[in-house]
């Protein structure tokens, strides 16, 4: 547990109000950050919203709701490639930053194996169909950038308060050692009465002020995805009455990579410095799902389907430096220390860490209804639990991380509408999904997610071609360290993120 204590003080003050796509060392961070999954799917589904639950015929019920694949009454095969385009600003210290960034993969791909009962052989029992898929659920690809100049405080006034706050020696936090080891800050001890030596820290560098302005910025970058392989099987009752279930292998890769500089004035003795955290998280987990669908009339479906929770075995990387750079007037304060060159280094490697995390079931229901053959409209109903997130360390010591998972987080109830409008051989469809904010804590940040979704598509007897377009925004916020009030130095700065993302999803298909 020691590393963990290390580490979660020293990102930055440890202090991250996040969404999605930018996390933090905190395992409560990261066990929502890996709850808040999409069922994803081909294009058309996608293009709908993600509003699957009661309808069927498509890949994508081998994820949502694997009754669907009783719908099928011949075989298809389909592969599905995705273009992702981000774009967020930031405003921090009253400065506006924009960034771009584009990732591409593999949304989608699978075949589904029908077996239909023969028309002449009478029975209640239509047939079957098994399904087997690759899926992506989650895309961690991201990149967030901030900047600003502060006249009021910076990292180091942090650090500082800290260490002396709690009478910190060297080698007990990151936080402190590598300030001190890039010659950032020094320490001393002080007799107090002749009874208790304790240590002192401070630092040779100017304050910020509006002599002596400091620039800062950090540029968070992340990368990796959560994918799921799906063996399903559907069947069909008398086409009325469908249901089915999946065995679902997950697979998990995230990488988060921050880098916060600050550049001083000129005259500074100090140029500036940086700090760099890389981690490095893959894991492996496996659930279930099952589902029904019903057909009470003709011209309407309801469907219902549970998703069990999710068991991940986790590995966890991390590293961490700092860089310092001095002018020339620095050699007047450490130019008697054989150490000092005026580039300094400092870098920590910890072992890795190894952890289960069990994400919460997710429970579904839908209702879909028919237009006869020029199209349908279908809407789901999602309940989860992110309180029922569980961590479990190796060696223990997760009940603080539980305890947060349990004060932060609350049950939601999540939305997705869909339709589809049919013409000749061409569809054209639209959706929206909407998941709810997570924390109990409203007004501390919304961390909702919509997504609108629109597309078209091109249905033949032996193949189709669709295409979707997927518009995702939200809010996030990050905390690059804590000034407390009684320090009388300014306020905590505050960056406000306003992510905007963009995914292309393009499957083609044949039938068989």
């Amino acid at each position: 547990m020691e590393k963990w204590f290390k580490l979660i003080l020293l990102s930055i003050g440890g202090v991250f109000v996040i969404n999605s796509s930018i996390a933090q060392v905190t395992p409560a961070t990261l066990g929502l950050l890996f709850s808040q999954t999409n069922y994803g799917g081909t294009a058309r589904i996608r293009a709908m919203g993600e509003a699957n639950t009661a309808l069927g015929g498509d890949l994508s019920s081998i994820t949502s709701n694997p009754a669907g694949l009783g719908f099928y009454n011949r075989s298809e095969i389909s592969i599905s490639p995705i273009a992702g385009f981000n774009s967020n600003t930031a405003t921090y210290l009253d400065a506006s930053t924009s960034t771009s960034s584009s990732a591409f993969g593999l949304a989608n791909a699978g075949v589904v194996l029908n077996s239909k009962r023969p028309d002449n052989i009478p029975g209640a029992w239509k047939g079957g169909t098994f399904g087997f898929s690759y899926n992506r659920q989650n895309d961690f690809s991201n990149k967030a950038v901030y900047q600003g100049t502060n006249i009021d405080n910076d990292y180091l006034d942090f650090v500082l308060d800290f260490a002396n706050s709690n009478e910190a020696q060297q080698g007990d936090y990151y936080l402190v050692d590598l300030p001190y080891e890039t010659y950032l800050t020094n320490d001393f001890s002080v007799d107090s009465n002749g009874d208790t030596t304790f240590n002192v820290w401070d630092t040779f560098v100017e304050f910020a002020s509006p002599d002596t302005p400091v620039n800062q910025q950090e540029i968070i970058e992340t990368s990796g995805s959560i994918n799921k392989w799906g063996i399903s099987y559907g069947g069909n009752v008398n086409d009325r009455f469908y249901f089915g279930f999946s065995l679902g292998v997950m697979s998990l890769r995230y990488k988060n990579e921050k880098t916060y500089s600050e550049v001083r004035y000129p005259e500074s003795i100090l140029d500036n410095y940086s700090l760099y955290e890389k981690q490095d998280i893959s894991g492996t987990g496996v659930n279930g799902t099952f589902g029904i669908v019903v057909r009470p009339i003709n011209k309407l479906t309801i469907g219902v389907s549970y998703v069990t929770p999710t068991s991940f075995t986790i590995t966890d990387k991390y590293e961490t430096s700092m860089r310092s750079l001095w002018n020339e007037s620095a050699l007047d304060f450490y130019g008697d220390d054989p150490g000092f060159t005026g580039d300094q280094n400092s870098r920590k490697q910890p072992d890795d860490w190894n952890y289960s995390l069990v994400t919460p079931m997710r429970l579904n229901t839908g209702l879909a209804f028919f237009f006869n053959k020029n199209g349908f409209i279908s809407a789901d109903v999602e309940w989860v639990d992110y309180s029922n997130i569980k961590l479990t360390f190796d060696q223990g010591g997760l009940d603080d991380g539980n305890a947060e998972i349990q004060d932060r987080y609350r049950s939601v109830i999540n939305y997705r509408l869909g339709g589809e409008f049919r013409t000749g051989d061409f569809r054209i469809r639209a959706g929206y999904n909407y998941l709810n904010n997570p924390l109990k804590d409203t007004e501390e940040l919304n961390r909702a997610k919509s997504t609108y979704s629109a597309g078209f598509g091109y249905r033949k007897k032996k193949f189709y071609i669709d295409l979707a377009a997927l518009f995702t925004t939200y809010d996030g916020v990050r905390i690059p360290y804590v000034i407390y009030e009684d320090q009388g130095i300014g306020p905590t700065p505050v960056a406000d993120i306003k992510y905007n993302s963009t995914r292309i999803v393009l499957s083609a298909g044949f039938f068989f």
